[in-house]
């Protein structure tokens, strides 16, 4: 099952633009959320709803909705292949999207980014659940000074808004 999960999820995200062309770009591990989706859906042995699918540095970390998106559990899949299985976190709410939604161009996620801000540290890149369906992609940015800048993405990277945090 992880190897047909992991297979459509590659499919999915090529099939939306991606070219894997062995870049190799530093930033959020988006690489591994293929491999982070395969590994949660073996844990729990069906198509999962997700609150959110994050990629920081080093790990892909994942909230999915259980007990009908009331309830949540949280855990991670890291760069070495390290799957934490999930634990509880308690009561939730919120838009949730399934692996299948996902579509985002992972060669191009973070372009327009670069090319617009000068020298950017792209510190974390999350997907969630979005309003009527919809799944919504974004990137926080450190600056040198300790602020954070938030941008929505569209999946082939298209900046569509940011806000300072």
């Amino acid at each position: 099952m992880r190897a047909a999960v992991l297979g459509a999820l590659g499919l999915l995200l090529a099939a939306c633009g991606g070219s894997d062309d062995g870049a190799d770009t530093p930033g959020p591990v988006v690489d591994l959320i293929p491999d982070a989706v395969a590994a949660i859906e073996d844990h729990y042995g069906a198509p999962q709803e997700y609150f959110e699918i994050s990629a920081g540095l080093d790990a892909v970390g994942f909230v999915v909705a259980v007990d009908g998106a009331t309830m949540a559990e949280q855990g991670s899949y890291g760069a070495d292949g390290a799957f934490v299985a999930p634990v509880p976190v308690g009561e939730a709410s919120g838009e949730t999207f399934f692996a299948d939604e996902i579509c985002f161009d992972p060669d191009l996620i973070f372009e327009q980014v670069r090319e617009e801000l000068n020298d950017p540290v792209i510190v974390d890149f999350a997907i969630q659940g979005g309003p009527n369906d919809t799944v919504v992609y974004d990137a926080s940015i450190a600056s040198d000074g300790g602020g954070v800048l938030l941008v929505l993405l569209g999946p082939d990277g298209t900046i569509q808004g940011a806000q300072a945090q």
